[in-house]
């Protein structure tokens, strides 16, 4: 069976990109949260919402989708969920799943680029969390 993406879905999803880009979390997660079925791009879409809720201090709800990233993301991919892992675990005082992400995710300097269909841009996501 062929999973259809549609281009609503690749739109909301540079929408929320956009959103973070211009410090609004909040809306990016609204944003999120109206996709039903990602498909393909479903890991994406988990770590788009594990970074917008992390910066709406939501770390909990965080951790959710970006253990969910980490989990269906190829594997040179995932060290990025996992980076963003680091800091949600210490928000909520898992000093020892914060160690064990910060292991998993590796000390190499890269940036996550997602190339999306229907679309002529990429979204382009920085090792670095954005300062809100």
């Amino acid at each position: 069976m062929r999973i259809q993406m549609t281009p609503k879905t690749v739109r909301r999803i540079l929408s929320a990109d956009g959103y973070l880009d211009l410090g609004m979390p909040e809306r990016a997660v609204a944003e999120l949260d109206k996709i039903e079925d990602a498909g393909p791009l479903e890991g994406p879409v988990q770590l788009l919402h594990g970074i917008a809720l992390k910066q709406t201090n939501n770390h909990r709800d965080a951790i959710t989708h970006l253990e969910k990233a980490a989990r269906i993301m190829p594997s040179p991919i995932r060290r990025f969920a996992w980076r963003e892992l680091v800091d949600a675990y210490k928000a909520v005082g898992s000093e020892e799943l914060a160690a064990m992400a910060q292991k998993l995710g590796g000390d190499d300097d890269f940036q996550l680029k997602i190339a999306l269909p229907f679309a002529q841009m990429t979204l382009n996501i920085p090792a670095s969390p954005k300062a809100v």
